[in-house]
């Protein structure tokens, strides 16, 4: 566990990039849905990579807005349910390839583009940048293609974009709530400082 919690970030990108060779190898033809979800495999670690090493500092941003105590122990253990996360999201619609699934990480690619961009006024940044933003942005990027081509396929029907936003919201949520849960709070005192950060 010790290790585990080391070497999060670096046992995260090793079991993406493990996903990434073997599905490039063993399966000779991918669906579209697979090589986007292949594409969002690598630009997640890097962003993971972005956010927390080069050049790092977005936990320290959240944490200083909400006014939270980080330490090392708890930001490293604070990484493991994103890390979850993200392979759930990007894994398993790999191999299911369910619409509504897909879309998750489509979505939350859009949103994390919102948020990085958001915390630049938010965290009062001296340069228009979040660690993390680049590629955020190349997320955006990405959705936008995405979601495009996905209309041109026709591979995702009118309800499922509705549901799909919707899980990624409760996906976002199941994972933040584990996050905060480890600073020993709730959604209620997190609402507070925010809204109490934010009147100031």
């Amino acid at each position: 566990m010790k290790i585990l919690l080391r070497y999060s970030l670096e046992v995260f990108s090793f079991l993406m990039l493990l996903m990434m060779g073997f599905s490039m190898i063993l399966i000779p033809e991918l669906t579209v849905m697979q090589k986007y979800l292949l594409s969002y495999m690598c630009l997640y670690t890097l962003h993971e990579w972005e956010e927390s090493r080069l050049p790092g500092g977005f936990s320290k941003l959240m944490a200083k807005f909400f006014g939270l105590e980080l330490t090392k122990e708890k930001e490293k253990l604070a990484h493991i349910p994103v890390a979850v996360l993200l392979i759930v999201i990007t894994i398993v619609p790999f191999f299911v390839q369910n619409p509504v699934i897909v879309l998750v990480p489509v979505y939350l690619g859009i949103f994390e583009a919102v948020v990085h961009v958001v915390g630049i006024k938010l965290h009062k940044m001296s340069k228009p940048y979040t660690p993390g933003m680049v590629t955020a942005l190349a997320l955006l990027a990405l959705s936008i293609c995405a979601l495009v081509s996905f209309a041109k396929h026709d591979l995702v029907s009118g309800k499922d974009y509705v549901i799909g936003v919707l899980c990624m919201f409760v996906f976002f949520a199941a994972m933040q709530r584990t996050v905060i849960a480890i600073f020993g709070l709730g959604y209620k005192d997190i609402i507070a400082k925010a809204k109490s950060k934010l009147k100031c």
